[in-house]
């Protein structure tokens, strides 16, 4: 009988084991979680007056990309993600801000951490009017260098004429939110 508890006391064990492995490598290939509406967003304020990462990622087209094409613009750069609901909510008022402001030297550029082919039917049917760069995996690592350093999504940094990050949001944005940060920049 003690075998018998012994066997099963490992097996079930053995069962647990499985499924919390199981579960931490599906978690660690989830893309990063939204920012719920229940959270409070925040700024990276460590990064505020540093010289922002120069990247260089692909557009929709497959064709590279550099940062410094952008120099001495305001540049409002946004993480964001097709399957990301707040994400898309911010994306008109993106559209908006760059039609009003592109011609005061302000420059919206979209980073996309997804599918590539997913990013340009959706960029299409929203009708948006600012590069779009997407790469599922070293945009990752550009946004951690420019201070998303909780994995979040969507994810705003403002960098000012002189490269410098100027602002930093996690999560949605709202248009008179960003619009205030960038306004006196311009």
């Amino acid at each position: 009988m003690n075998k018998k508890i012994i066997i099963t006391g490992a097996a079930a064990i053995i069962a647990v084991t499985a499924i919390a492995v199981n579960f931490a490598i599906n978690a660690s290939n989830q893309p990063p979680e939204p920012l719920q509406q229940t959270q409070q967003p925040q700024q990276a304020p460590s990064l505020i007056g540093t010289k922002a990462h120069s990247y260089s990622l692909p557009n929709l087209d497959g064709i590279h990309e550099d940062s410094e094409q952008w120099s001495g613009k305001v540049q409002v750069i946004n993480f964001w993600a097709t399957w990301c609901s707040p994400c898309k909510r911010e994306i008109p008022a993106l559209i908006e801000l760059q039609n009003q402001y592109q011609d005061q030297g302000l420059q919206i550029i979209g980073i996309a951490l997804d599918n590539t082919e997913m990013v340009q039917k959706y960029a299409a049917k929203a009708g948006i009017n600012y590069p779009i760069l997407a790469d599922e995996d070293e945009a990752i690592t550009i946004a951690e260098q420019l201070g998303n350093s909780m994995g979040v999504l969507p994810y705003t940094v403002v960098v000012d004429r002189s490269g410098n990050i100027s602002y930093t949001h996690y999560g949605e944005i709202k248009r008179e939110s960003i619009e205030k940060e960038i306004k006196p920049l311009l």
